[in-house]
This record gives C-alpha cells, structure tokens and sequence, in this order.
C-alpha cells in the first residue's frame, strides 16, 4: 500500500509547550533553592564569623572546619528543596500524561473488541490529541473498509440466492466481477 501523505513529523507524545514548562519550573525552582541556600550559608557564616570576632579569638580548628557545619546544614537544604521540587514538578507532569493515556487505552480496548464506533476524543488541552486524532483515522478507514467487504459479501449472496445456483452468462459475470472486488478488498488490508 503507498502512502499518499509525505513524511512530516508530529508531535504524538509530549507538545514542546509542556516540554518547556516542565524545564521552566524545574530550573526555576532550582535556582531559587540555590538562591536561598546561597543566603542562608552567607547569614550563618556572618552569624559565626561575627560571634568569633566578638569573642576576640577564633576557635582552635582550621579555617576549613570553621564554616563545616554551616555549609552542611545549607547543602542539606538545598538537596531537600530540590528533591521537593523535582517530585512536585514530576508529579505535575504525570497528572498532565496519565489521564489522556488512560482514556486512549479505554477506547483502544473498545476498538480491539470491535466497536469501530468508538471515537477517540481528547479534550482540546490535553497531550497526545495528534496520536488520538491518527487513531481515529485510522478506525475510520478499518470500519470504511470491513463496510466495503461486508457489502460485497451480502451481494454475492444476494446474487447467488437469486439465480438458486443456475447463473446464466451475465449474471455469472457480475458475480465474477464481485467476487474480484471482494478480494481486491482483503488484499488491500494486508494481513
């Protein structure tokens, strides 16, 4: 079978809209926890730098050990806050994806059990509508097809019940041509 439309990309999975909204948020998030972590290690080490300086003397450990503690508390924050905002944007992402796939696996299992009625409509914002729309077409042109067969199929009969087995030249030929048209029919459905 040729294929009468040229090869042109679509976006079946995910839109680059909610590509990039997901990269958007996350980087942003990230930033701002890095952000705060930044402020919150520059308070703490003016905290502990100011109190060693009021104390007149600095502690007996190195200038390493000094801030260690402030720089690990900092860091703990900012591995917290953005496991937080990589599982709240994940999530966000999952509840975009999963009710659509979840509707198309309905349908699909309705076309599979051969309810070639069944349209696979999504709503207008939600992701996989190219997908869905192929889908469709392509049930359309199975139920187009099987119509096609079924009513070259009640032809034949019709012709054969109608001659009761003694076909003469032209009706012997017109259920010749029928019977060509049928099998044209499954060929073209390439089993």
């Amino acid at each position: 079978m040729t294929q009468t439309h040229p090869y042109k990309r679509r976006t079946y999975y995910l839109k680059n809209s909610a590509q990039s909204k997901f990269i958007t948020r996350f980087v942003a998030l990230s930033l701002f926890g890095g952000g705060i972590a930044l402020g919150g290690f520059n308070f703490l080490a003016y905290k502990k730098i100011d109190a060693a300086l009021y104390s007149m003397r600095l502690p007996n450990i190195s200038p390493g050990g000094l801030l260690w503690h402030e720089m690990l508390l900092t860091n703990l924050f900012v591995i917290v806050f953005i496991l937080i905002a990589f599982t709240l944007t994940a999530r966000s992402l999952f509840n975009r994806l999963h009710g659509p796939l979840k509707k198309m696996t309905y349908d699909i299992t309705l076309i599979s059990e051969g309810e070639l009625n069944t349209m696979i409509s999504l709503r207008q914002h939600d992701e996989f509508r190219d997908l869905a729309g192929e889908l469709t077409l392509m049930t359309t042109s199975l139920k187009q097809r099987l119509t096609t067969m079924k009513q070259l199929t009640d032809d034949i009969i019709q012709l054969s019940e109608k001659t009761g087995g003694n076909l003469d030249e032209a009706s012997r030929a017109n259920l010749s041509g029928r019977l060509a048209e049928l099998r044209q029919a499954i060929e073209a459905c390439s089993l």
